[in-house]
């Protein structure tokens, strides 16, 4: 993979910040791919960014005693609940279902409550919950905010249209 060569040129250029840019500019078009989440995984390791470390090295499927701390870290801030942890994955790691994810990832996203089926009825990625009350509570507010403004509009043309005829 072109990314990954690049990303270890720059590594060994002293340049970690870069080789991070790179990989994660190339994740939204490689789709899953393990070889990408533990590079990417690695490079976040060794920036000390220890939870975002976890969450590529966790997706990777590869499994070092050098990467247990980070996946510790990770799973322990979002896996909480199978929602929450899914929710935590970047979009090209959102499957369908956990057929579709490597060993042993399968196994442990199971262990952690994940259900067989990754979509609802409508083909929509599992969601957070709150997160969908806080969009429809921004539609609600957006909608109130557009009739406000119609509703002030029509009384300003009503003030106008009197001023004129009363003149």
């Amino acid at each position: 993979m072109r990314a990954i060569e690049h990303a270890n040129e720059e590594l060994q250029a002293g340049r970690p910040w870069r080789a991070k840019e790179i990989l994660q500019g190339s994740l939204r078009h490689a789709g899953y791919d393990v070889e990408l989440f533990e590079k990417l995984g690695v490079v976040l390791l060794t920036m000390g960014d220890l939870p975002q470390a976890g969450r590529y090295l966790f997706l990777s499927a590869c499994r070092d005693t050098t990467y247990d701390e980070a996946i510790r870290i990770f799973i322990s801030r979002h896996g909480k609940d199978a929602r929450g942890l899914y929710q935590s994955f970047p979009r090209v790691a959102k499957l369908n279902s956990l057929s579709e994810y490597p060993e042993p990832l399968r196994d442990e996203l199971k262990t952690l409550g994940f259900p067989e089926g990754l979509r609802d009825r409508f083909a929509r990625p599992l969601t957070n919950e709150s997160g969908d009350r806080f969009g429809t509570l921004i539609g609600f507010g957006l909608l109130g905010a557009v009739v406000i403004v119609l509703v002030l509009g029509v009384i300003k043309i009503v003030e106008i249209v009197h001023w004129i005829t009363h003149r």
